[in-house]
């Protein structure tokens, strides 16, 4: 099982624009995007992207990717993820970012597959989330957090304690494995 909590927050803005589409299923699939500045990206994409992560737990990954690149060929910023208690795949486009802690370090994780084991946890995140922390806080928060949902909120403190969370839009997603569940 993945353990997740979501955080989707306008910051210092009119609306949130960034965007997460979720499909639980065996693996856990999201599709995370990013707007820093105006992106030329309609209503009619944001349904198509959400459509096909809606049906992808039948999908392999690639075959994900295949049918959502053209769509997001306006967005410079977006990740797709598929974890589940073994593999996390990932494919990451511009700011966006993924770390993974794992026996006690911080490591920024590579597109493709990655193993993973119990007690591993993951956050994926936009630059803006980012922009106000460091991979010490990330990583100090991770190991103290018995939740998804603690971790997200330790991070989310140490943001609002510099800009009282009045910047750009938050968009994060972290993540536990939790094999055993």
């Amino acid at each position: 099982m993945i353990e997740n909590y979501i955080l989707m927050h306008k910051g210092g803005q009119d609306e949130y624009r960034d965007n997460v589409f979720v499909n639980y299923s065996s693996a856990l699939t999201l599709a995370i995007l990013y707007f820093p500045t105006e992106a030329d990206f309609s209503v009619a994409d944001e349904a198509s992207v959400s459509a096909l992560v809606q049906s992808s737990s039948k999908m392999r990954f690639t075959d994900l990717s295949e049918s959502i690149t053209p769509i997001l060929t306006n967005l410079k910023n977006y990740m797709l993820i598929r974890i589940d208690d073994k593999h996390i795949n990932i494919e990451r486009h511009g700011k966006v970012f993924a770390y993974i802690v794992q026996n006690g370090e911080l490591k920024m994780l590579p597109n493709g597959m990655s193993s993973l084991e119990d007690g591993d946890r993951v956050i994926c995140c936009t630059g803006e989330f980012m922009k106000r922390l460091n991979e010490v806080a990330v990583l100090s928060d991770a190991v103290v957090s018995d939740s998804a949902e603690e971790w997200m909120d330790n991070l989310v403190c140490r943001i609002s304690d510099k800009n009282r969370l009045g910047e750009g839009n938050l968009t994060a997603v972290t993540m536990i494995v939790r094999s055993g569940d």
